[in-house]
Order: C-alpha cells, then sequence, then structure tokens
C-alpha cells in the first residue's frame, strides 16, 4: 500500500508522532504531533512521494493532491477529543461501514488487532486507558449536525476553536469522552 510505506517513511524521517489516520477514496484525515516543528516539510515530501508512487503504478500524470493539506493546532484535550472522534468517524458518516472499527482503511481496526496495523501510530491512550467497549461506543455515537459544522470551521483555522454557545459561552464540542 503506497500510503502506508510512506506514512511509514515520513514518520522516521522527519520524527512524527502518528495519532491516528483514516484513507477515503478521495482523501485522508491524520492526526500527528510534530515535536521538531517540521509539520510543512513533512507533508510535502509525503504527498510528492505519494503522489510519484500512485502515479507511476496507476499510469497517470494527473496531479494527486488538489491544494494545500489543512493544519490546526490542538491546544486542548476536548479539541484532541473532538478530533479523535471525527476522524474515526468518518467512514460511519460516508455510510461505507456501521461501525467505525469495522473500517479497513483506518489504524482503528489495526490498534484493535482486527487486521494488520496500517500506519506505525503512537500508543492509543484514550481506546486503552478506558474501556474499550466503552471508548468505541462513544466513537461510533452519531454526531449531531450542527456540532459537525461547527467542527469544520474550527477545522479551517491555524489554531482549532469551536464556537461557543451564545447561551452558556462554552465552547460546543462534539459529544464528551468518559474522563
Amino acid at each position: 500500500m503506497i500510503f502506508e510505506r510512506w506514512l511509514y517513511l515520513t514518520k522516521h524521517a522527519f520524527h512524527l508522532q502518528i495519532h491516528n489516520f483514516v484513507l477515503m477514496n478521495n482523501h485522508y484525515h491524520m492526526m500527528l504531533s510534530t515535536p521538531e516543528k517540521n509539520l510543512s516539510d513533512a507533508m510535502m515530501y509525503f504527498h510528492r512521494e505519494v503522489s510519484r508512487d500512485l502515479n507511476r503504478f496507476g499510469n497517470r500524470i494527473n496531479r494527486n493532491f488538489s491544494g494545500p493539506f489543512f493544519k490546526s493546532q490542538l491546544l486542548h484535550t476536548h479539541n484532541f477529543l473532538n478530533c479523535y472522534k471525527y476522524v474515526y468517524q468518518n467512514p460511519l458518516r460516508a455510510g461505507l461501514v456501521s461501525r467505525a472499527e469495522d473500517y479497513k482503511y483506518s489504524t482503528l481496526s489495526g490498534i484493535l488487532g482486527l487486521q494488520k496495523l496500517i500506519v506505525p501510530v503512537e500508543y492509543d491512550y484514550l481506546l486503552f486507558d478506558g474501556k474499550v467497549e466503552e471508548t468505541l461506543d462513544w466513537i461510533n455515537s452519531e454526531i449531531l449536525e450542527e456540532n459537525l459544522e461547527s467542527f469544520r470551521g474550527a477545522l479551517r483555522k491555524p489554531q482549532f476553536k469551536l464556537r461557543r454557545d451564545p447561551v452558556t459561552r462554552k465552547p460546543n464540542i462534539l459529544e464528551s469522552h468518559l474522563i
């Protein structure tokens, strides 16, 4: 798998910490940390090498990535939780599976041992420091549409910030986790 190989090499070449990854048919989602603050260089390298392989193996000449990647810095635990759930729920929202852990091109199924892990990821404290079944139920629970819109807007900002509820003045969150 092209993405698997280049994520492995990019992770080690740029000292990335990959937290999760989901490959869809026309895009991907990934949460990662860059202790060396080299995200742009790492992503430029990753996209260039993936594009070369996709073009070579698919006998193509077109671009594979339509534009720059979107990055948003997560400064708070609840932001991390929101992104974690959003990334793993992508195949659910697309109607590809009925449970997130059943999706073949996600690190979630690999972390759970349901298949080979497709990307080298950091230890998943969220999943394994609590009750796995409860965490999976939370990941698979529906996200309200108005919360999704707020979330998508926050992803477009350099620092992830959810809109505040007009009544409580607290940030909207997808749904809280067990912590």
